[in-house]
C-alpha cells in the first residue's frame, strides 16, 4: 500500500512538473505579411518597392522582442556579431583627418606602431607609472606616418628648424592604413612647441577616423573616440612643474595631472572634451610644451557591429511596422524575433528580400 502511495505522489509530481515546464514554455511564433499598394507588391518572400515608397509590416503572433535590420550598409542581421572586416574584402583603409592649425609655430608627428605594449598607468595619477610610461613611449621605434610643421609665415625663422611644409592653413590628411591591416598597433601625436619664448601653437584635430571600403564599395569606420587615446604630459616630471614656486603657465601646469587633460584654457595640454575636435592649447610662456596622445592597441580592420533597430519589446504590443528604403538595390530584411522567461528562452529570424526599384 505505501509503494502505491509513493508511485501516486511520483506520478502527482512528474504530471506537475510536466504542466509547470508546459506553463513556461515560450516559443516565438511571428507572422509577417507586407501590405500592398501601388509601388509595394510582395509574394509571400520577395518585396518589390520604389524607393521612397515605405513598406508597411503587418505583424502577428507571439515575440516579446522584435528587432528589424533592413540589409542596409551598417544594418545587416549576419554583421551583428562582427567586429573586423575580412582583410581581403578591403579595398583601401585611410587614417583621415583635418588639421586646423593656430597662432606661432609648432610641429606634430603622427605615428604608428606595431611593437609598442600598452601603457602602464594610464587612467591613474600615478607619478612611478607615468615615469614607466613617458619612457616606454619616447623609446619605442615609431614609425611616422605623418609630419606636421606649422611655421610663424610672417616671421619663418622663428621656429628652430626649417618646416618641411608651411601649414599655415587649414588641411586634409589621408594617410594609408592598408599595410597595417591584421596587426595590432597603436597610433600617436606627438606635439612640440617650435622656439622657447615664441607662441606655440595650438593644433586641433577634426573628425579623425579609420575609414576602411570594402570591395563592395561599403565603408566601415572608428572614429578617434574609439581609440582609447591617454594624454601624455612630458612637462609633468620637468623639476619647476613639480616644485610648488613658479608663476603663469608653470603653476597651471604644475596643478594638470601626468595624464590629465584638459577644459579649459590650459596652456599646452590637451583638450579632448570633443573626439571630433579635440587639439593641444597654445602656449605663449614656458619652456617648450611636449606632450604625447598614446592610443590603446587596436585592428585596423576592426569594425562596429552591424546593429538593428528594435521595434517592440515585452511591455508593449505592435501589430504593424513601416521602413522606407531610399536607394535602389538588393537587400536582405530579417526580423529578429525573441522571447524569453526564468525557464525558457526561444528566438528565431525571419528573413525576406527586398528588391528596391528607381
Amino acid at each position: 500500500m505505501k509503494l502505491n502511495k509513493l508511485l501516486i505522489a511520483t506520478g502527482v509530481m512528474g504530471l506537475l512538473f510536466t504542466s509547470c515546464v508546459s506553463e513556461f514554455k515560450n516559443d516565438v511564433d511571428l507572422g509577417v505579411n507586407v501590405a500592398t499598394e501601388e509601388g509595394v507588391s510582395f509574394d509571400g518572400q520577395t518585396i518589390t518597392v520604389k524607393a521612397g515608397t515605405p513598406v508597411n509590416f503587418k505583424l502577428s503572433g507571439e515575440a516579446d522582442f522584435l528587432t528589424f535590420f533592413s540589409g542596409e550598409a551598417g544594418h545587416e542581421y549576419r554583421y551583428k556579431d562582427r567586429i573586423t572586416v575580412d582583410e581581403s574584402e578591403i579595398e583601401s583603409s585611410q587614417l583621415q583627418f583635418h588639421l586646423f592649425p593656430q597662432y606661432g609655430c609648432g610641429r606634430a608627428t603622427v605615428y604608428v606602431s606595431n611593437e609598442f605594449t600598452g601603457l602602464y598607468g594610464a587612467g591613474t595619477t600615478s607619478r612611478d607609472l607615468f615615469l614607466q610610461d613617458s619612457v616606454l613611449v619616447e623609446s619605442t621605434a615609431w614609425q611616422p606616418l605623418e609630419e606636421i610643421v606649422f611655421a610663424n609665415t610672417s616671421n619663418p625663422d622663428a621656429a628652430t628648424y626649417l618646416p618641411d611644409r608651411n601649414c599655415s592653413g587649414e588641411k586634409d590628411f589621408v594617410i594609408d592604413m592598408k599595410p597595417y591591416l591584421g596587426q595590432r598597433i597603436a597610433i600617436a601625436i606627438y606635439y612640440e612647441g617650435g622656439k622657447e619664448g615664441q607662441t606655440q601653437c595650438r593644433f586641433a584635430f577634426q573628425d579623425m577616423q579609420i575609414q576602411n571600403t570594402m570591395t563592395n564599395g561599403q565603408q566601415t569606420s572608428l572614429t578617434a573616440s574609439s581609440f582609447g587615446f591617454t594624454a601624455l604630459n612630458m612637462l609633468y616630471a620637468h623639476p619647476d612643474f613639480l616644485s610648488t614656486g613658479g608663476s603663469g603657465s608653470r603653476q597651471n601646469y604644475a596643478g594638470n595631472k601626468p595624464y590629465g587633460t584638459a577644459t579649459n584654457n590650459t596652456s599646452g595640454v590637451w583638450n579632448v572634451a570633443d573626439w571630433t575636435n579635440f587639439f593641444i592649447h597654445s602656449s605663449s610662456t614656458g619652456p617648450l610644451v611636449h606632450a604625447w596622445l598614446v592610443s590603446n592597441l587596436m585592428v585596423v580592420n576592426a569594425c562596429t557591429p552591424d546593429s538593428g533597430e528594435a521595434v517592440k519589446n515585452i511591455t508593449e504590443g505592435m501589430s504593424d511596422y513601416t521602413y522606407t528604403y531610399t536607394e535602389p538595390g538588393t537587400y536582405t530584411a530579417t526580423f529578429y524575433a525573441a522571447n524569453s522567461n526564468n525557464v525558457t528562452e526561444s528566438n528565431k529570424t525571419y528573413e525576406y528580400t527586398v528588391v528596391v526599384t528607381e
